[in-house]
């Protein structure tokens, strides 16, 4: 990509998907900003979100995650990752949408489930009733359908390099850009 981006690049997908890593990864070889909507509500809050959801509840984080959404627009074209519930609300899939390209990073739930056991406590649970793989199964199934109907691209990113996802990402980039169009 060698022109100026005129639309953000938006990632979308379940916690421990690589949204993050993969995020300033394809920021830095497309020299843009990265924006992190997790980082966004903590700046903005002033404490970090497991801190504020176990405080407030799934509700308020929410809310702030949307209306860090929404001042998106007032910040320079760049990569955006998002939370892994951000495509819950019908207005943040429709905001998604209106922001560029949205790619939905694909992994099998069994290598969620060995990701995120490595990390879970650094992350809120969403189901603290039930084990951790299988509150995974349950919101990878719920979710899946929303990450579908918001994205332009499905990149399968479970078992690849950063690179590789990285390069898929920006080959998928030049494809739409040179064809005129997405999915839609």
């Amino acid at each position: 990509m060698t022109a100026p981006l005129s639309r953000f690049i938006i990632l979308v997908g379940p916690r421990g998907s690589g949204k993050t890593t993969l995020g300033h990864a394809l920021a830095r070889s497309i020299d843009v900003p990265v924006y992190d909507t997790d980082r966004m509500v903590e700046e903005r809050t002033g404490e970090p979100v497991s801190r504020l959801w176990e405080r407030e509840g799934e509700g308020v984080f929410r809310e702030w995650e949307s209306r860090v959404l929404q001042t998106l627009g007032e910040f320079p074209p760049g990569v955006v990752s998002t939370g892994g519930g951000i495509v819950l609300s019908a207005d943040n899939r429709q905001l998604l949408s209106g922001l560029g390209p949205v790619f939905y990073l694909h992994v099998p739930v069994e290598q969620l489930v060995t990701r995120l056991s490595n990390a879970y406590e650094k992350r809120p649970r969403l189901r603290g009733e039930m084990p951790l793989s299988e509150e995974i199964r349950q919101v990878t199934l719920e979710r899946d359908p929303l990450y579908r109907e918001v994205a332009t691209h499905v990149v399968e990113t479970g078992g690849h390099s950063i690179a590789g996802t990285v390069e898929e990402i920006l080959r998928l980039l030049r494809t739409t850009h040179s064809s005129g169009g997405g999915r839609r």
